[in-house]
């Protein structure tokens, strides 16, 4: 009975003593936690580590912090520098523990270049809880979706296709064409005979053979140093046979942004160029490495249609085993045509119509009921800026189409007599008439033969008739000083509305300080044409319509004005034009007075004309009468354009 009753006691001892044991372990995991926590605020310091790349607060299995930081830098190091900021990561799930291992969620957010939005990802990380705590392991995975040990991310543009800028029949005017860089390649080059490959490969195409010596001397020494960038079509211009005899020498096919011809329309079409370093460093963050930049004209107005969007593609690259796997990609959005208002024929008339002059020159052709600009043409020689456009020059007697609107306003009619002597004294300033006027016409006539015949001194004596704000104001019904037309870098025109005595008498003849533009001169002819004061435009898309004015042009002073300029034609200084067939032409020569860097009285030669709904405007710098040098041109442009 003893017996039994002790085997009976020892059985609740063992319960107890085990009860004490599970006890005693749970106090202990209770301990150790309590001291290392359980590796959620580790996971969030790791968080913030492998997106600021300071691991310092950061425990690591196998890894000092700045071991952790070189890694970083080798995975992401690309992405970062290319991004320009680092990445969001937040801790998206810090996971559960299970055999002293937990598994954290890391949330990544990527702000791509070049505005191709967000990439967005998850990567697992592991923390292990050890004796000193718990410490988190580091590898590839951690950082980007999937990677394997030795692959780090790279991201990198993908080309837009370039849209072009095309005319008023569809036809391109501007965009990609094939074109071969030719130059030189340093690699194939000792030091010592770079020189006189450079300088001969100068001598053949036709370079400053100085500055591409100093160019290719400060290229690094594996390098292609371009010489000249050559279409396609040009390539027959050039010696390349001789060319490829030289050492070093090499014509890399690329394609680049070009009008269809060499100098075809300065000063409308502009230009794209890649992104220089100065254009980088000044843009502030704008314009990156391999940018298209745009210079002028239509291109620079309508660059991001035409350029389009850049897209990127982020991938895997492991270099030691040659692999590129895609990670990311976000497709580049094209660029699209852009329309003007060029007609192709039109421009090469205008074009053909100046190519013979010797001085500055520009035929100016626009259409008067829509204000399309339909050419912009310039002369070969002595052109460093598109004349036609941004010029400013006295137009003459052409800007007496201005002054007989402010005639009429003021009273006259085209049957009032006025004087025309041979000479005329306003404050002391003796003004002439042209050498070429019949001096049988000086003395007492109608104003409609003083504009047909272009008499100065008739207009002159008219300044206590007309004030100068009058004269300006005259000058904006006719379109003169608006606004330039959104894609043109043009003058539209100028007449200072405070001139007095002299200056303002010598303003009513276009000379003075009135300036135009042959561009602001079509406009002021077309606005008389139409019958409002016209708006030009190059961009098929720029909706801005007829500029609306204080004072508008009236039925009656269209038809006066229209009846001035066709006496122009029918019995005075434009009668070469008398014979044209179709609609009436109407019109008006002008030369203007002026004075070379020598001292030599020069003249400037004008004419302006309209038939039907078409304007042509011819201007030389360096001329003789309007008739005499300007008038041939506009002629063989408006026969042209007719089919003559």
């Amino acid at each position: 009975m003893s017996s039994v009753r002790a085997r009976s006691r020892r059985g609740p001892v063992i319960v107890i003593v085990a009860l004490v044991a599970i006890a005693a372990l749970v106090v202990g995991v209770l301990m150790w936690r309590d001291r290392f926590g359980d590796g959620a605020e580790e996971a969030e310091a790791l968080a913030e580590a492998v997106a600021t790349g300071d691991f310092a607060e950061v425990p690591l299995v196998d890894r000092s912090a700045e071991e952790a930081a070189t890694e970083r830098e080798r995975v992401l190091g690309q992405m970062l520098e290319a991004t320009g900021e680092p990445p969001q990561v937040e801790l998206a799930d810090a996971g559960g523990v299970e055999d002293g291992v937990r598994t954290a969620t890391l949330e990544w957010t990527w702000t791509l270049p070049h505005e191709a939005g967000t990439w967005s990802y998850t990567t697992q990380a592991t923390l292990q809880r050890t004796e000193e705590g718990w410490a988190a392991q580091l590898d590839p995975a951690v950082l980007g979706p999937d990677l394997a040990a030795g692959e780090h991310m790279e991201v990198e543009a993908v080309q837009p296709q370039l849209g072009s800028v095309v005319g008023r029949d569809g036809t391109a005017l501007y965009g990609p064409h094939a074109v071969r860089v030719l130059g030189l390649d340093k690699t194939q080059l000792e030091e010592d005979s770079q020189e006189d490959a450079a300088r001969e490969l100068a001598g053949l195409l036709g370079i400053d053979a100085d500055r591409y010596v100093q160019t290719v001397a400060g290229y690094g020494p594996e390098a292609f140093v371009p010489a000249l960038t050559v279409r396609e079509d040009d390539l027959g211009d050039y010696p390349l046979e001789q060319a490829g005899d030289i050492t070093g020498y090499r014509a890399m096919e690329q394609t680049q942004p070009l009008a269809v011809e060499r100098g075809y329309a300065p000063g409308v079409l502009g230009s794209l160029r890649e992104a220089s370093q100065e254009d980088i460093e000044g843009s502030d963050g704008e314009i990156a490495a391999g940018d298209l930049v745009a210079t002028g004209g239509v291109v620079a107005a309508r660059r991001d249609a035409l350029v389009g969007q850049k897209g990127v593609v982020v991938r895997a690259v492991d270099d030691e085993e040659g692999t590129r796997r895609e990670l990311h990609r976000v497709e580049a959005t094209d660029g699209s045509d852009v329309q003007i208002t060029l007609d192709r024929q039109m421009q090469r008339l205008a074009t053909e119509a100046v190519a013979d002059q010797d001085s500055p020159s520009a035929v100016i052709a626009l259409q008067p009921s829509t204000g399309d600009v339909l050419a912009a043409g310039l002369g070969p020689t002595g052109q460093s800026y598109p004349v036609g456009l941004v010029g400013r020059y006295a137009p003459g007697s052409t800007f007496k189409a201005v002054t007989s609107l402010a005639l009429l306003r003021e009273g006259l009619t085209p049957d009032t007599t006025v004087q025309c002597p041979e000479t005329a004294t306003v404050e002391g300033v003796t003004f002439k008439n042209a050498d070429s006027l019949d001096p049988s016409l000086f003395g007492p006539m109608p104003l409609r033969d003083a504009i047909a015949h272009s008499c100065n001194t008739a207009m002159l004596l008219q300044h206590d008739v007309v004030s100068q704000p009058a004269l300006a104001e005259a000058a904006t019904t006719l379109g003169s000083g608006q606004e330039a037309p959104e894609g043109l870098d043009a003058f539209m025109g100028s007449v200072p509305p405070e001139d007095e005595g002299a200056q303002h008498a010598a303003a009513l003849m276009g000379q003075g300080r009135v300036q135009a533009s042959p561009l602001s001169m079509a406009v002021v002819l077309a606005s008389i044409q139409q019958g409002h004061t016209v708006h030009p435009r190059i961009l098929a898309d720029d909706e801005s319509g007829p500029v609306e004015v204080d004072q508008p042009l009236t039925e009656e002073e269209t038809t006066q004005l229209q009846g001035l300029l066709r006496g122009v034609v029918t019995r005075g200084s434009l009668d070469d034009f008398a014979d044209m067939p179709g609609e009436p032409v109407i019109g008006k020569t002008g030369t203007a007075e002026w004075t070379d860097e020598n001292g030599e009285l020069k003249l400037h030669s004008w004419v302006m004309v309209a038939q039907g709904d078409l304007v042509v405007v011819a201007f030389v710098e360096d001329g003789s009468y309007g008739s005499t040098t300007a008038g041939p041109i506009a002629r063989e442009v408006l026969e042209g354009a007719h089919g003559g």
